[in-house]
């Protein structure tokens, strides 16, 4: 097969690529009832537009169909994205619509959905992706000799991309289970001592620093902001000040993602958003540092817009915690709870994964 760059691509507009464009049909999302049925595939930008499996009982009306190209039209900063959706599903009308083509394919799909998705930056909530900005939008895909999409070669190069990476994370999963070690048996979590802590007893407590991106250069340093996705992750900066830290839990004060916290064990830099906690009392380390993210997660309600974790309010939040005999925090159990559920979960997933590669063989 040709690498990418050496292929030839022409563009196409998307009233040229689609058999068929329709609207989704969903009403409003209060409406959806939660369920098993099929997913409910939103106006967002992460996770392939998927938001929660609901019920198609109550408005089986509103059901498009799979094997299509879910186009973002506005909302969530993610109008312009485009997402390949292979099963049946419900998208709200005027904000999602799907386009159809005989030829699609998951694998050439997602290869088409990421070019199109290539055009976000033009569309926002004012300048919304709809009627004939949608209908001329253009993209370049490869093509055959006689200049049509190659869509044999789309499916072939995701296909060769997937098995690349999915041989790369059982790679990179087996090695963290022989990292992670054997399983030990501990208490459940039921049956296991609780009690509350000040967060200040437990974490020395320091401040981000302000770096708008208009002063900041591109660079491979992590610069941390208060978002609730990506691990925190706002882009890549090669600027340093003295937020610089690496192996810290940095919790959000601000923002949409108030009292969530990400663990960094790699060099980073923080926004003055973005707090940094370091235990008092026990090695700071990736594991109890995951168990306390959950902990301080509890205390999300609590908070909001009017209501903000702001530096006072962190330091008398008080958080449960689980306990040794003489009622100190049990940094040993969160310890192994955590390398416990990671192995768990990696097992899952190589299980899974070769389940699926025998399928493949199989089939």
């Amino acid at each position: 097969m040709k690498k990418i760059d050496e292929k030839a691509w022409d563009a196409f507009t998307i009233e040229n690529l689609f058999d068929e464009i329709k609207a989704t049909k969903g009403q409003t999302t209060g409406q959806l009832v939660e369920g098993d049925d099929v997913p409910y595939i939103a106006a967002a930008k992460t996770n392939n537009g998927f938001a929660f499996m609901c019920s198609a009982k109550e408005h089986p009306e509103w059901i498009s169909n799979g094997n299509t190209i879910v186009f973002v039209q506005l909302g969530d900063g993610a109008a312009g994205l485009a997402h390949y959706i292979p099963m049946d599903f419900i998208g709200m009308n005027g904000k999602t619509s799907s386009g159809y083509n005989a030829e699609l394919s998951e694998n050439s799909g997602v290869f088409i959905a990421r070019c199109l998705s290539s055009n976000k930056a033009i569309f926002s909530h004012g300048h919304s992706w709809t009627g004939r900005r949608l209908l001329s939008t253009k993209t370049m895909l490869p093509i055959t000799s006689d200049g049509k999409p190659d869509y044999d070669y789309m499916s072939e190069f995701t296909r060769q991309k997937r098995e690349s990476l999915m041989t790369r994370y059982q790679e990179y999963a087996r090695k963290r289970v022989a990292e992670l070690g054997k399983k030990s048996k501990i208490p459940k979590v039921s049956e296991k001592k609780w009690d509350a802590f000040l967060i200040s007893d437990i974490f020395d407590i320091y401040p981000g620093k302000r770096l708008v991106a208009a002063d900041s250069t591109p660079g491979n340093r992590p610069f941390i902001g208060a978002l609730d996705n990506s691990n925190g992750v706002a882009r890549f900066v090669n600027d340093t000040n003295a937020s610089l830290d690496r192996n810290v839990l940095g919790v959000n004060y601000n923002g949409n993602g108030m009292a969530i916290g990400f663990y960094h064990p790699y060099e980073c830099i923080f926004s003055d958003d973005v707090k940094r906690f370091h235990l008092k009392y026990y090695c700071d380390n990736e594991f109890v540092l995951l168990f306390m993210k959950v902990a301080i997660l509890q205390q999300k309600s609590k908070f909001g817009y009017l209501y903000k974790f702001n530096a006072n309010r962190m330091e008398n939040t008080r958080i449960m915690l689980p306990v040794t005999d003489d009622g100190e925090p049990d940094y040993e159990y969160m310890e192994q709870y955590v390398k416990n559920m990671m192995l768990k979960k990696y097992e899952q997933y190589l299980a899974f994964l070769e389940t699926k590669k025998q399928r493949q063989t199989d089939g």
